[in-house]
């Protein structure tokens, strides 16, 4: 089993603080992601080949895997531009600047991972990417415009056949160059064939697609390939039960066999399941490691079955 991200350290309040004294304009409605972890004492942060961060909306989980994807370089499937904020807190800041009083030189150094290792050590394998709900949507959006183009070309070609091949329409050519030699040639292409034929030798067929879920799935599937890291940001969503345990057991055996390292983004119970997961609980203050068996969510969905246990008799 695979460890490519071993450690990750998050800004300290003494950090965000120097950050935000850089900017002086007070038009900003939001300075994400400061002001997010200091306050819950998230600090230095180890991995195991599956690692799993917890916690309710809100509570910065996303934020997590979007700061470690910019610090590392993993590959995104949509542009990610949150802002110059973002970007210094991922990348820190050298500046002089030209103080009220006199003038200082302001330094924060980028985000620290695999503190313990030389420099020649900590490249994360270049095929590591983040992966998200948006993705998966952005995915399936994408087929289903790319099957309504099918349809429409596939109408265009069917009214060419017919005024073809039933109307009698005709075109005389009298170049064998320019739009009519190209209508001409179009023409008698389609002469003698089926309908059929023509639609299928000129547009091709739709894009098959199944359910959301299995959609999603097979998404998981095409992008994790092995011997890379993957950030999953809620993989879970638009997946049945059923999917997410399959995708769950899907993941395992990709860190087992195919030297895979997750880290996930999660509250579903089928992923916090995962076997020898390591969980960072966000929802807790100091942000401990915890069994998955004794997350609030967890918890909630085991005493909602067992107050209703006799049912499934």
């Amino acid at each position: 089993m695979a460890i490519y991200l071993h450690d990750f350290t998050f800004r300290t309040d003494d950090d965000e603080s120097k950050l935000l004294s850089l900017e002086r304009r007070t038009c900003f409605a939001s300075f994400y992601p400061m002001n997010i972890f200091p306050t819950k004492g998230l600090g230095r942060v180890t991995f195991d080949p599956v690692t799993i961060f917890y916690g309710g909306n809100g509570s910065g989980k996303s934020t997590i895997l979007n700061i470690i994807a910019a610090r590392v370089k993993a590959l995104r499937e949509i542009p990610f531009k949150p802002g110059q904020f973002f970007d210094w807190y991922v990348d820190g800041v050298k500046r002089h600047v030209h103080g009220d009083f006199k003038d200082y030189d302001v330094r924060v150094d980028p985000l620290s991972f695999n503190s313990e290792f030389p420099d020649e050590w900590k490249g994360i394998p270049a095929e590591s990417r983040i992966l998200t709900s948006e993705d998966v949507f952005d995915k399936t959006l994408n087929i289903r415009g790319r099957n309504r183009e099918i349809d429409r070309q596939r109408d265009m070609v069917a009214q060419k056949w017919w005024a073809y091949n039933v109307d009698g329409t005709h075109t005389n050519m009298t170049s064998i160059h320019g739009p009519e030699y190209e209508a001409w040639k179009n023409q008698h292409s389609m002469r003698g064939k089926s309908m059929s034929k023509v639609i299928k030798e000129e547009v091709g067929l739709n894009i098959k697609t199944g359910s959301n879920g299995e959609n999603a799935f097979e998404f998981f599937m095409e992008k994790v390939q092995g011997n890379a890291l993957y950030l999953l940001d809620e993989p879970e969503n638009s997946l049945s039960a059923k999917w997410q345990v399959k995708l769950a057991s899907y993941l395992e055996g990709m860190a087992r066999f195919e030297n895979c390292q997750f880290v996930i983004a999660t509250h579903s119970p089928f992923l916090l399941g995962i076997h020898d997961a390591k969980i960072y609980d966000l929802d807790s203050p100091g942000v401990p490691v915890r069994k998955w068996t004794d997350l609030e969510n967890v918890r909630e969905y085991h005493s909602f079955f067992k107050e209703r246990e006799g049912e499934f008799l």
